[in-house]
């Protein structure tokens, strides 16, 4: 049976945020899709998200390694702000995803809390994690994984891109089958929404068109009051005959 690739993605500055630190790419063709979420203030957040993006994006299409993509853009942050005061304490998440329909295999590259989501038969799960103050507090039994969410404490961060001349690249990869269904996501959409929700929506991207699943999720995040930017993008690997 033939497969191909359906993807797609959108990003909002929310109900809160005067300005979208967040990034994002989607190349169907590819199977690549990257997201990235930058931290600093304006324009520095922005800048940083950019990079990182754009490096891990062009190291993908170039067939280099996800980890080298991803240290690349490391070194292209830190760089960015040598000589630049303005710019001093600006980083990024990144989570990437490249499907390869030719080895039906997926791989994931991530550094911070921007997330990976996989609904594989009837499983949903995150696939990436988050790299906080709190997930360590979690994996520690020191509070409840029910606590994380709500935790004051949750948006300090203990690995991003671009504050240090090197950073641990967390990689998972797998095998890939007709309908598996990956959600990438800024923490702007985990905010709002819980993971039971998300896998709800991941059901529905298997047989929906993406733009209104992403659309939807969208919307629905700004309803409910959207305090950060919002980025939600769905990869699918779908029947070749599907449109």
């Amino acid at each position: 049976m033939s497969l191909q690739i359906r993807a797609f993605g959108q990003t909002d500055v929310g109900q809160v945020r005067r300005r979208n630190e967040d990034t994002l790419a989607v190349e169907p063709p590819r199977g690549i899709v990257v997201v990235a979420d930058g931290m600093g203030g304006a324009p520095a957040g922005d800048l940083a998200s950019s990079l990182a993006v754009q490096e891990v994006t062009k190291g993908l299409q170039a067939g280099e390694g996800m980890e080298e993509s991803v240290l690349r853009a490391n070194r292209k942050i830190l760089e960015a702000t040598l000589g630049q005061p303005a710019l001093s304490g600006m980083g990024s998440t990144v989570t990437a995803l490249k499907v390869s329909l030719e080895e039906l295999t997926y791989l994931v590259g991530h550094v911070g809390d921007s997330r990976a989501y996989l609904l594989s038969d009837e499983r949903f799960s995150q696939i990436s994690r988050d790299h906080t103050m709190v997930r360590d507090m979690v994996d520690a039994g020191k509070i409840p994984a029910s606590a994380e969410r709500e935790h004051p404490l949750g948006h300090i961060l203990n690995r991003v891109l671009g504050t240090e001349k090197t950073v641990a690249v967390d990689l998972v990869e797998g095998g890939v089958r007709e309908g598996d269904c990956f959600l990438l996501c800024s923490d702007g959409l985990v905010k709002v929404m819980e993971d039971r929700e998300l896998e709800r929506w991941a059901r529905e991207a298997r047989s929906r068109p993406l733009e209104r699943v992403v659309g939807a999720m969208v919307e629905e995040a700004n309803r409910r009051g959207a305090p950060d930017n919002v980025t939600v993008a769905f990869l699918v690997v779908a029947e070749g005959s599907q449109s």
